[in-house]
């Protein structure tokens, strides 16, 4: 395929040399055998031998969009397999991942294998306290390893935790002998599911994992499942083809918004109402009202939050807030990262007396679970990836971390005026239905494969509405969204514009006297 140049200098300028590969529709062949992932056949084989042996099977999932879609997963291949599983999704209030008091629970309710999802690689002194209980465990994670616990246990950091429990999902099946037409169903239903959960937990889109996405991408807008069909509904520009953009800020909020703001489980009924459409439509607009309420949250918390940053901003933030609802303390984070460019930590009450529980998130090329490992004393727990931590931690504790934190991420001398750099030079001449259909081929776009940013010269911006801006270059204009910039009716220059599946953003303007638009 011949690319057009735009498009051809994207790949270049981010090293890809395999262009056929990168851009070819995708096929399962293109995977490696689930098996040689470590750990996959010893697991595969154990839960075989309990559903034979009808053994009562627990799964333990998370309150996010990978935990929730990774619990599903696995109870549908169970189901296939004859096996009604029971699923436990921790509320937020119990803390994140495997805890003493759920594993009673489940030991109480007679489970015999309790298989984890998208947590319990570093459960050590759980899973130890499941065995003695004598429960048997399967883990299914791709967190960082700090404390390994001793279980069976399938782990990669090349995929989600619901991307890994698709390729055991496949591996069950072909394990258990299925026919092709029916792995194949499995295959189509499973990835669906693995690609919203990969863009919405920002894991790298490379590899196997953009592989997996791609492929579910192409079924994502013909699903059987009732539920996802009516989120798909209400959260997409066209429910028929979903992309990227339509993942990450309609479908996953919804699904994650049943964690931040009531119970996991509102989410994974809408997922099990697979033939009912009337309890789909009726999960989906509960999930619809507790986004809408997030939203609110977010907003009236990020607005007292930046009235107590100082000005310039520390190196690296560190916020208690006594009101803040614990389950949007990681959407604070971020908003405090994309406004002040430093490393940001937002912690609330927990629960546990004397104790807060937070999340972090970093900027570009800063690894923050590395670098607060050098800060374990601090806290109680605390696990996570390079851009997103969680953790617990004593509320006397707080200055004294804040403190040392903001003077570590002072010595590295971390960037934060970094430029918003093009991938290219486009004239929207050039940006028509074809240009479209070739973007599309890069898609799934988030961590690890960005949507591409064009530089327009000579444009003219001829309306302003809202926090649309329409922009003109010649005879042909396009519309953009413009979250922080100010740009004004008449204004010439350059820009820069991010092709984000169907949406256009504006991501800078300079006019031609070389005055950047002054932000919002």
């Amino acid at each position: 395929m011949f690319l057009c140049q735009p498009l051809l200098d994207v790949l270049i300028g981010r090293g890809i040399e395999d262009i056929d590969s990168f851009i070819q529709p995708p096929s399962w062949s293109d995977l490696s055998d689930p098996l040689s992932i470590p750990g996959m056949t010893d697991a595969v084989d154990h839960v075989l031998a309990a559903v034979g042996d009808k053994k009562r099977i627990a799964i333990f999932g998370d309150y996010d969009c990978d935990g929730i879609l990774g619990t599903h997963i696995l109870r549908v291949v169970l189901a296939s397999l004859g096996v009604q599983a029971r699923a436990y999704l921790p509320h937020r209030d119990e803390g994140y991942g495997l805890s003493s008091c759920s594993v009673h629970k489940l030991s109480l309710s007679g489970t015999d294998l309790l298989i984890t999802v998208d947590n319990g690689i570093n459960a050590h002194r759980e899973i130890l306290l499941a065995q003695r209980l004598g429960i048997n465990v399967v883990v299914i994670d791709h967190h960082r390893i700090q404390e390994q616990a001793k279980a069976l246990a399938i782990w990669s950091q090349e995929f989600c935790g619901a991307g890994l429990a698709a390729l055991f999902a496949l591996a069950l099946a072909l394990r258990a002998g299925w026919k092709d037409e029916r792995v194949e169903r499995l295959q189509a239903a499973m990835s669906q599911y693995a690609e919203i959960a990969s863009v919405a937990d920002c894991v790298p889109l490379l590899k196997g994992t953009r592989t997996l996405a791609r492929l579910g991408m192409r079924v994502l807008g013909q699903t059987e499942n009732c539920g996802l069909q009516e989120l798909l509904r209400v959260s997409c520009v066209d429910p028929a083809s979903p992309d990227s953009n339509d993942l990450a800020f309609g479908v996953a909020p919804r699904i994650n918004a049943a964690g931040r703001i009531d119970h996991p489980a509102l989410a994974l009924a809408m997922f099990e109402a697979a033939r009912d459409g009337d309890a789909a439509r009726r999960s989906v607009e509960r999930l619809d009202r507790l986004n809408q309420q997030r939203r609110q949250l977010v907003a009236a918390h990020f607005e007292g939050l930046c009235a107590e940053t100082p000005r310039p901003a520390p190196p690296a933030l560190v916020f208690y807030r006594e009101a803040c609802p614990k389950g949007i303390a990681g959407l604070l984070a971020a908003k405090c990262v994309e406004r002040f460019k430093v490393p940001s930590i937002v912690l609330a009450p927990s629960p546990e007396p004397g104790l807060v529980v937070g999340s972090g998130r970093s900027v570009a090329g800063f690894d923050l679970a590395e670098a607060l490992d050098q800060f374990r004393g601090f806290f109680k727990r605390f696990g996570g990836h390079a851009q997103a931590v969680g953790l617990t931690m004593p509320i006397g504790q707080i200055g004294a971390f804040a403190k040392e934190f903001s003077s570590f991420v002072e010595g590295l001398k971390l960037d934060r005026n970094r430029e918003i750099r093009e991938d290219g030079e486009l004239v929207l001449a050039t940006a028509g239905k074809h240009f479209d259909e070739q973007l599309a081929l890069f898609e799934p776009f988030g961590e690890g494969n960005p949507a591409p940013i064009f530089l327009l010269r000579e444009i003219e911006i001829v309306s302003v509405k809202n926090r649309w801006v329409r922009i003109r270059q010649g005879r042909f204009s396009l519309e953009a969204l413009c979250w922080d910039l100010a740009p004004q009716v008449g204004m010439r220059g350059s820009c820069l514009i991010e092709f984000r599946g169907k949406r256009r953003v504006l991501k800078n303007f300079r006019e031609r006297n070389g005055l950047p638009s002054r932000s919002i």
